[in-house]
């Protein structure tokens, strides 16, 4: 295996079985030795700290599923970056003066109208988290 980092404010397990042991590494907080993948990542976990963000690498000895997680975990990243575009978006319709009715402005975005409802009324709350970050208005991304 390569050298291993860590990002800022994240702990890196680097995971990886050898014969019927796993060990988890928490990078640079230390090791742990278990028999099963579910101990080690929980044991790994307590090792980095209670709330710390934790990246796992998994290495099982199998290339082939070792390449799948991968893809796995870079697609479940990437739906979740869109997640958060799509609520800020959301957001930013809310706020139109003019967007229609609750019922209307549901079948625009693709949300209930109860839901729609409810986040009309926290509104003063989302409206500091809502705003888009720089980047995020590519121009023709919103289009379809």
């Amino acid at each position: 295996m390569g050298k291993t980092t860590s990002l800022p404010g994240h702990v890196l397990v680097v995971v990886r079985r050898e014969g019927r042991w796993w060990f988890a590494e928490a990078v640079p907080i230390g090791v742990v030795r278990t028999r099963s993948l579910h101990a080690a990542v929980r044991q790994a976990r307590k090792l980095a700290g209670e709330g710390a963000a934790v990246h796992y690498q998994f290495h099982t000895g199998d290339a082939e599923l070792d390449r799948l997680v991968i893809q796995i975990q870079a697609a479940r990243t990437e739906a979740q970056r869109l997640e958060a575009r799509a609520k800020r978006l959301t957001g930013k319709v809310l706020r139109l003066p003019s967007g229609g009715s609750l019922r209307d402005i549901g079948v625009l975005v693709g949300l209930s109208y109860q839901r729609v409802h409810q986040l009309i009324q926290q509104g003063a709350d989302h409206q500091g988290r809502d705003r888009e970050q720089p980047g995020d208005d590519l121009p023709g991304e919103d289009t379809p």
